[in-house]
């Protein structure tokens, strides 16, 4: 009887310990980007050897992402070292990776002085931007 009863608490607890892991991950909220609407950009800078040319324009981009109330989260990166392949564009020099809560945030973050100042500022130093804009579905 005994062993029985510490079978069934076993079994109790295994049950409860599941039900529990499933109420704290829900699957549609398991990796979600903050923000419902994801403003992808790439550059291609003129002269993406040049050092100076490099800092000046992640100063610019840090400070925008920094200071621009407008956005909820960002992203600035380099080209990953994955395998090539047909698919993969690794041509770019850098992706600026920003969300917002909304089409409005992000219509407002256009017309902002700080994104102004960014763009006026760093625009000579890129000879391509390709944006992709996409919100949740």
């Amino acid at each position: 009887m005994r062993n029985k009863n510490l079978l069934l608490l076993v079994v109790a607890f295994g049950i409860y310990f599941s039900a529990f892991g499933q109420i704290e991950k829900q699957p549609d909220q398991e990796g979600k980007i903050k923000g419902n609407l994801v403003h992808t950009v790439l550059f291609w800078l003129n002269n993406p050897g040049s050092k100076e040319d490099r800092d000046v324009f992640e100063k610019g981009v840090h400070k925008l992402l920094k200071q621009c109330k407008f956005i909820t989260s960002s992203h600035i990166g380099v080209p990953a070292d994955t395998a090539t392949r047909p698919i993969v564009d690794a041509s770019y020099t850098y992706c600026v990776v920003i969300t917002f809560e909304s089409k409005e945030a992000h219509d407002k973050y256009q017309v902002d002085p700080l994104h102004k100042k960014f763009v006026e500022e760093s625009k000579d130093l890129w000879h391509k931007v390709m944006v992709y804009d996409s919100e949740h579905l």
